[in-house]
């Protein structure tokens, strides 16, 4: 069965929304007094992931902004959503990273 465009176009933003969402969700895991560091060095890192979320939320809803917006075909904008999701997958490993080693 062959999954139509707009099917898949569906999908893409529905998968690009759940990391948009994720990206919040650790921008508040960051922010809670549970993580709060208790060296210099773990208050830049915790600077630096805040940073990288911020940056990494702004080009998620860019993105999406570009999808909905415009009649982009999914095959066109293909690359630039994969490494999106890549880079949200990556933020919440440093997230993880940082919460396990703090």
């Amino acid at each position: 069965m062959k999954i139509s465009l707009s099917s898949q176009k569906v999908t893409v933003l529905s998968e690009l929304e759940r990391k948009r969402k994720s990206v919040a969700q650790l921008l508040l895991k960051m922010e809670s007094y549970l993580y709060e560091p208790q060296t210099s060095k773990g208050f830049e890192k915790k600077e630096d992931l805040k940073t990288t979320i911020h940056r990494t939320a702004n080009s998620t809803d860019a993105l999406l902004e570009i999808l909905k917006e415009n009649d982009i075909s999914i095959m066109e904008s293909m690359d630039d959503i994969e490494r999106q999701i890549e880079e949200c997958y990556d933020l919440e490993l440093e997230v993880a990273k940082y919460v396990l080693n703090r």
